[in-house]
């Protein structure tokens, strides 16, 4: 796969777990997401404003940051933001489930995207051809 694909996808990864951690800490504020504050019930929080925010900017922010590093930012750290972003939402996900359960597929399907994030960034940064790895070459 060419190095121009690999950062589309990187970047197309990266921007949708950013709009969609947006989406949801909004929704958790907001309440159109209707989750139960009984969810919570367990976990150190007492309303949902606290995991709104780390959702949205910690989750959704490294992922955005990611996002632009890959289309905009020096390449020698494009594939580290996006690997460090997925690594952030997978951190997300684990501790969610850890605390509250798993109360729903769409939890999978963002822990998936998470490690897509990490598997994007790590073939990204083998066809840059970075020093110390062989990018795969036709014989």
């Amino acid at each position: 796969m060419s190095e121009k694909r690999v950062r589309l996808a990187v970047i197309g990864v990266n921007l949708f777990e950013a709009a969609s951690a947006a989406i949801g800490a909004v929704g958790l504020v907001v309440g159109f997401m209707a989750v139960p504050l009984s969810v919570l019930s367990g976990t150190p929080f007492a309303d949902f404003s606290v995991p709104a925010l780390l959702l949205g900017f910690v989750v959704g922010g490294s992922a955005l940051v990611a996002a632009l590093i890959a289309a905009f930012g020096p390449r020698r750290f494009d594939a580290l933001a996006s690997a460090l972003a997925g690594c952030i939402t997978v951190g997300w996900l684990t501790i969610e489930i850890a605390m509250i359960g798993l109360g729903s597929p769409a939890q999978i399907v963002w822990l998936i995207v998470g490690l897509l994030m990490i598997g994007l960034a790590a073939l990204l940064w083998q066809t840059e051809g970075q020093p110390g790895v062989r990018a795969h070459q036709p014989a």
